[in-house]
């Protein structure tokens, strides 16, 4: 019998465990929104600049201006793009499932 309960026990845990845990929905119901930030007047990469994504996600371009933004929703968007000494900027747009979406912009001061 206290095998049988072990056995019974054993099986439910990884069962129950699970039951916790919040759905996730699926990879491909996200897309990834890139490009690179670049400085409007000199044309040259931006690094440091912030790219926020409806005002929850966000990424920091690199020494070459390059940034990525993943598992953003499918939908409308706006992504509003800063750095120190520069007028912020915002574009709108729209992904599908599984979209990668290239946003470059520039920004000046």
């Amino acid at each position: 019998m206290q095998r049988r309960r072990a056995f019974l026990i054993a099986l439910l845990v990884p069962v129950l465990a699970g039951c916790n845990s919040p759905a996730v929905p699926p990879q491909q119901n996200y897309a990834t929104i890139y490009g690179v930030v670049y400085d409007g007047a000199t044309g040259q990469p931006l690094s440091g600049a912030t790219v926020l994504i409806d005002s929850v996600l966000s990424a920091t371009s690199g020494a070459n201006g390059a940034y990525a933004v993943a598992n953003v929703p499918i939908g409308p968007f706006s992504a509003v793009t800063s750095a120190s000494g520069y007028t912020s900027r915002t574009d709108q747009g729209t992904v599908a499932s599984g979209d990668r979406y290239l946003l470059n912009v520039s920004l000046y001061k």
